[in-house]
């Protein structure tokens, strides 16, 4: 019985480490409209089909080009500088050109510069760009028009550096007078905040255009082992709705409605998501201004369109696109928006608020990786390396552990020592299962053995496990943080050297890796088993196909089952001691 139990818990944690390492990445991996009209009534000649999947309108589905006019005069940039980022906002577009975080690199090496979340899209398409959508015929039935702003040339309210201490503000405001009417970016930055306010107004606005969008593209891009960003996520209530790369709907271009009723349960916010970072955009409230009518409200919430593009040449590049779409219903509109760049980190969200930190998404064990990684960062305040808290955490689970442990370890013991007697009372009574069944609940009360006493102890211990799996497979905290030697990255597979080996990839020694292996197989070997000779071989075979797995793991994770292992060899040795 207890080396059933030792089967299904290595067998439930092998197919968790293969659905998230394999099958995960292969389930989420990677029609006809009218021509668009411009403002001008000048025809635009119509894209290729995959430029046509856009959020729709009510009429006519078309694509949506940039169509504002070239601007004569050079760009003008203004650049905002914090303690936590430094900013830099273009007035070609009125967009967000460059965001580098201060508290994380580009690479392991602490020289390279600070990690930049925002890259150019398909044409150079940059965040923060607004699009006035509509119908022809001012609003009725008809082809859709769209006037966006990507070459438009934004007038800057502020030049030059801005830097803020503490709780410094300052707002940079972006103006624009288009065809469409005038269209205003204003963005508030506080010294003291990794958020950022953003209110788009429009001012003058042509009665055809019935919706503003606010758009954020980025490509999909890969940095050594991480990629920034792989799926586009929302908030509904409490549940986390994820979009991977290649996903079926995402392809299609995903929209979200508005509720109903402003009771309903809705969105929260959407994000550009990856394993260790985040930008989100929460829309805040939908208030207008109608100098002609009382209603000054929309619906609370706007639409919200998903979309994943992949570029038709060799590089085969994709990008991902999350568009706000606010309601217009008046000539003056005001939409704010809140902005959040960074790490996923609870620590880093909950000041945000909105319910951001429910981007740090654990599993279903979540409850008991979010206090072990609260564990994780109180040890570092004290020791200054996360390796060392690892190990640290790894101990006094065990310690807590340690009753129920050593409870299944004598259990599996005592049962290994009546295997000759279970055996020959098999043989004897085969044919009799009932009298066989109540004898050997008969030796088991004899020799005070429970035949669940090393299964249950073990069951127990799986949720903690589980979720701590969790908590070190996707903690920011691991990120190009050292532990010794050739371990400069606790998030990355640790490699010595860079000799190419077969199957190992990126190259070079998997030390750790190897070590791990060999102390799972020791630690296979010392379990008392009560199996026969065929289930033992197959269980000694465990070791090696986790050792293939965990080639491309965390070096953090690796460092947990390692020493995880290392502590329960020291225990079965006493056990062994203790019982001869």
């Amino acid at each position: 019985m207890e080396q059933r139990a030792i089967l299904a818990v290595a067998v439930s944690l092998a197919i968790l480490l293969v659905y998230n390492e394999f099958i995960l990445p292969t389930v989420y991996p990677g029609g006809s409209s009218s021509p668009v009209i411009e403002d001008s009534g000048a025809p635009v000649p119509a894209p290729d089909a995959a430029d046509m999947a856009q959020p729709p309108l009510h009429g006519d589905s078309a694509p949506l080009p940039q169509l504002a006019a070239e601007p004569e005069v050079p760009a003008q940039r203004v650049v905002v500088e914090t303690d936590f980022y430094t900013a830099i906002l273009t007035s070609a577009g009125g967009r967000i050109e460059s965001f580098r975080l201060k508290d994380h690199r580009t690479a392991v090496d602490p020289e390279s510069p600070g990690l930049e979340m925002v890259e150019p899209a398909e044409n150079g398409d940059l965040p923060l760009g607004v699009e006035l959508r509509g119908l022809e015929n001012d609003g009725g039935s008809g082809k859709v028009i769209t006037l966006g702003d990507r070459t438009a040339s934004y007038a800057m309210s502020a030049e030059g550096t801005l830097r803020l201490a503490d709780a410094d503000v300052r707002v940079v405001e972006m103006i624009w007078n288009g065809p469409g009417g005038t269209i205003k970016k204003r963005l508030t930055f506080r010294g003291d905040r990794r958020d950022i306010d953003v209110a788009i107004v429009g001012e003058g606005m042509q009665p055809r255009y019935t919706q503003l969008a606010l758009s954020w593209p980025s490509p999909v891009s890969s940095a050594e082992h991480e990629s920034l960003f792989d799926r586009i996520e929302y908030l509904q209530g409490r549940s986390l709705e994820q979009y991977h790369l290649d996903d079926s709907d995402l392809l299609a271009g995903q929209v979200v409605e508005p509720p109903r009723t402003a009771e309903d349960p809705a969105w929260k916010w959407v994000g550009l998501s990856g394993k260790h970072f985040l930008v989100a955009m929460v829309p805040l409230h939908a208030a207008q201004q109608d100098p002609e009518s009382a209603a000054g409200f929309a619906e609370p919430h706007p639409t919200l369109f998903m979309k994943q593009r992949t570029m038709g040449s060799a590089s085969g590049q994709k990008f991902l696109r999350a568009q706000l779409l606010f309601p217009v219903r008046a000539s003056a509109v005001e939409q704010d928006v809140k902005l959040y760049l960074g790490a996923k980190s609870v620590e880093l969200l909950e000041p945000v608020g909105h319910t951001l930190s429910r981007a740090v998404d654990l599993g279903w064990f979540s409850f008991i990786a979010l206090p072990l990684l609260w564990m994780l960062r109180k040890c570092h305040a004290v020791t200054g390396n996360y390796g060392v808290d690892i190990v640290l955490l790894t101990v006094l689970i065990k310690i807590l552990f340690l009753p129920l442990t050593q409870k299944s370890f004598t259990a599996m013991k005592g049962m290994q020592k009546l295997q000759p007697e279970m055996q020959k009372m098999r043989e004897q009574l085969k044919d009799k299962p009932e009298q066989m069944q109540k004898e050997m609940m008969e030796l088991y009360r004899k020799h005070g053995v429970n035949p669940l006493g090393g299964c249950l102890p073990m069951v127990v211990q799986i949720p903690v496990f589980v979720g701590l799996y969790q908590a070190l497979l996707n903690a920011v905290e691991l990120r190009h943080a050292p532990f010794v030697g050739w371990i400069t990255d606790l998030s990355a597979p640790d490699r010595l050297g860079s000799l190419p080996i077969p199957f190992v990839d990126p190259a070079g020694i998997p030390v750790l890796t190897l070590v791990m292996g060999a102390s799972m197989f020791l630690q296979q070997w010392m379990t008392p088993s009560a199996a026969d000779p065929t289930q033992q071989r197959i269980m000694m075979i465990l070791p090696v196909v986790f050792t293939f797995m965990f080639l491309s793991f965390p070096a953090g994770l690796v460092l947990y089952w390692t020493v995880n292992n290392l502590l329960t060899i020291a225990q079965q040795y006493y056990v062994h001691q203790s019982a001869d």
